[in-house]
């Protein structure tokens, strides 16, 4: 497991909300992270499929970890706005989203996430976050 990796996995392990979730890191490098989230009956909205809040918070969780990546030690990114746009419905066992740090600046950084469908490239959620960094 790399660095970035288990400075992941340790934030999701001090956040009551995503140990509720059940995310998971998948992948991580200097500027990017990619979060994971699997399908759960608790999870779903009444067609079956991943509800959507679920998938929005995979994102902005995927870009929160993004920005960890690139912040000093002891910095962490609490969220200042963000824009999701749902292409498709998440109706397989695990929804990805991969993140990317697009502009790091010394007060804000902006991040933007896709999320697919787990196998699939098709893209089924496009999130754009601003972020501040914050003393963790």
């Amino acid at each position: 497991m790399n660095e970035y990796l288990r400075k992941i996995e340790e934030g999701i392990q001090a956040q009551s909300f995503a140990r509720m979730m059940g995310l998971h890191a998948e992948d991580a490098g200097e500027g990017f992270a990619v979060i994971s989230c699997e399908k759960r009956e608790d999870l779903l909205q009444q067609t079956g499929m991943m509800h959507g809040g679920v998938t929005g918070a995979v994102c902005e969780a995927a870009c929160g970890y993004a920005a960890l990546t690139v912040l000093p030690d002891g910095q962490s990114l609490i969220g200042v706005e963000y824009k999701i746009n749902f292409l498709r419905g998440i109706t397989t066992d695990k929804v990805i989203a991969k993140a990317t740090v697009i502009k790091q600046g010394r007060k804000l950084l902006v991040i933007e996430a896709d999320a697919f469908n787990e196998g699939t490239d098709k893209i089924a959620a496009k999130m754009l976050m601003t972020g501040t960094p914050v003393e963790s």
